[in-house]
């Protein structure tokens, strides 16, 4: 190997290490907020331990086993301490924005809000002790270090990892559109939801390493994932609603209850709708990116790849 070869791969891992680190001081900025109870805090936090989940496995192709399967173990147990939090904290807000304005409808506000709040204090106590400062500083130490082995090293794998991981994003995105229908069903919505977060996660790794133009395909899983998103939101919401009924049966505020109810039902529908125009696009897409994208990620360059300095 040349001289001006070698060259070329460190600076390639260089700006690998860089990608990683960027993702790294995007969650360790929100962690203590995150860990106080802040709202947007644990939001964003949560955003960017997925995003770090999705790009250790690519970039940590062929460097040692051990030490990657410990850092995305670390990374999942995140998530899904900042899930539950987040998930209340969407139905406090949704529960505030409600146009509640007579006697029984600002009840109803109170008791909701109340049995939200006692909810959240378990998945509270949860998080903290997921973000103790010592785990925090575990968890920095080992994304310092794991960017630092990524640097140093020219493997070229992780092109290889992305292609496939596109490839089965996209797969998985497919198989999830087809099981949807006509029929607005929760859960086949849910799943389209979740798998199009992932490719889009996917999708901002070749962004960033500008191996593709990927900014139409990003714009549109943007926008149906607000949808879906929304159609998560009031479902859970909706549940909610009636997990609350349920604790006191008979209750005066039943009627409004039901009023509030019809509306999250109205929206639902009205989103499904937006849903089933836009889903066509979302075929196209996972198209796209199995006939064009991974054929041109695994297609070496010609000259490194300098990766994008913004993480979207």
């Amino acid at each position: 190997m040349t001289a001006g070869r070698r060259h070329a791969s460190t600076a390639a891992g260089a700006d690998l290490a860089a990608l990683v680190q960027r993702r790294h001081e995007a969650l360790a900025t929100h962690l203590a907020a995150a860990r106080n109870g802040d709202v947007e805090a644990v939001h964003q936090a949560r955003v960017a331990s997925r995003r770090l989940r999705e790009v250790v496995p690519v970039v940590a192709a062929n460097l040692p086993r051990a030490r990657r399967k410990r850092l995305e173990r670390d990374l999942r147990r995140l998530t899904r301490a900042l899930g539950p939090v987040r998930e209340l904290d969407v139905a406090a807000g949704m529960v505030d924005a409600l146009e509640l304005t007579d006697d029984d409808g600002q009840r109803l506000r109170n008791c909701w809000q109340a049995r939200l709040d006692r909810e959240r204090r378990a998945p509270a106590r949860a998080l903290r002790k997921a973000l103790t400062p010592a785990r925090r500083n575990r968890l920095g130490r080992c994304l310092d270090a794991f960017a630092t082995v990524r640097g140093l090293s020219d493997d070229p794998g992780w092109r290889t990892a992305l292609a496939s991981r596109l490839e089965r994003r996209a797969r998985d995105l497919r198989a999830c559109l087809d099981h949807t229908g006509a029929l607005y069903l929760v859960d086949p919505l849910h799943e389209v939801r979740i798998a199009g977060k992932k490719l889009r996660y996917a999708l901002e790794l070749v962004d960033e390493t500008r191996l593709g133009r990927v900014t139409t395909l990003l714009a549109t899983l943007k926008k149906s994932q607000e949808v879906l998103g929304r159609l998560h939101d009031i479902d859970v919401l909706a549940r909610r609603l009636q997990d609350l009924l349920d604790v006191a049966p008979g209750d005066p505020l039943d009627e409004v209850a039901a009023r509030v109810g019809a509306a999250l039902d109205q929206e639902s529908r009205r989103l499904h709708a937006r849903y089933l125009r836009r889903r066509s696009a979302l075929a196209s897409l996972t198209d796209s990116t199995l006939d064009i994208l991974v054929p041109r990620v695994l297609t070496p360059p010609r000259r490194p790849f300098p990766v994008a300095a913004h993480a979207r």
